[in-house]
């Protein structure tokens, strides 16, 4: 886990350039988020690889978290890039609900383990894992049930305030015979929730700011608005393929023709 710190560290630098670029109207900027979300997934299948080449020791929990993080990577860099096919929102989904189970299980297995030694070290573990819980539980219901997908993002960020809070007027706390802050107890436990919950807090400040006016929308001027509202429509489950098709993928293709006819009268 430690030699791949260095490349989710470039990768948040990657995401926050191409997320200040969007927000500066520089349509590339959201191009570079979705190159992000791939090479995301491309670091978690590097990763998978290496657990499977690890005979000895294969950890199956490992296995099912790299597979749900690879789904998740791998679709939202294809919604950056306007690319939907069909089930997508079941896959991603899936993928969701197989997260929650993994970190579910680590959550019940760390507070058993921690409790032995220091039963507020343990809260305190197993409230940062509530809190990754409820917002993948919230980015994977957006299709399905959006009315929810709000509250359970406010509660998730108020357990993750509520962890750091505590966590910082603890610190060192007794862990056995040793001491250890709950911060140190969770990268120890090696899994990629620290990456996961650090997406999300950045995605939940911006957010915020962006809804009180402080930071402005996102840009892309590659379609126009109406496009964008019909696939914002079909993620959230409410349109319908008609001969396959979705319509933001009927209005994409029209408006493609559009702008090569536009061209082709340019150049004549």
């Amino acid at each position: 886990m430690k030699k791949y710190i260095t490349y989710y560290y470039l990768l948040f630098v990657l995401l926050v350039m191409g997320a200040f670029a969007s927000m500066a109207q520089n349509s590339y900027g959201f191009k570079i988020m979705g190159l992000v979300a791939f090479i995301f997934g491309l670091l978690f299948v590097t990763q998978l690889v290496y657990v499977f080449r690890n005979k000895s020791k294969i950890d199956y929990l490992v296995i099912c978290e790299l597979i749900g993080l690879i789904t998740i990577s791998i679709i939202l860099g294809l919604r950056v890039y306007y690319i939907h096919f069909e089930l997508v929102e079941l896959l991603f989904g899936l993928a969701g609900g197989l997260l929650m189970a993994v970190y579910g299980v680590k959550a019940v297995q760390l507070f058993k383990e921690i409790s032995k030694k220091n039963k507020v070290l343990a809260l305190l573990v197993f409230c940062f894992y509530t809190s990754l819980i409820l917002y993948i539980l919230s980015m994977t219901i957006i299709p399905f049930l959006p009315v929810f997908s709000e509250v359970f993002g406010i509660l998730a960020f108020v357990l993750l305030i509520l962890f750091a809070v505590v966590s910082f007027k603890k610190k060192q706390m007794n862990y056995g015979s040793e001491k250890a802050t709950s911060i140190a107890v969770i990268v120890g436990n090696k899994d990629r929730s620290i990456v996961l919950i650090s997406l999300f807090l950045l995605f939940t400040v911006y957010m915020g700011l962006s809804k009180v006016e402080v930071l402005p929308k996102m840009y892309s001027d590659e379609f126009p608005q109406a496009y964008f509202e019909l696939v914002n429509t079909a993620e959230m489950g409410q349109g319908e393929a008609v001969d396959g098709k979705y319509k933001h993928e009927e209005f994409k293709e029209k408006f493609e023709k559009f702008l090569e006819n536009s061209e082709r009268r340019n150049v004549w």
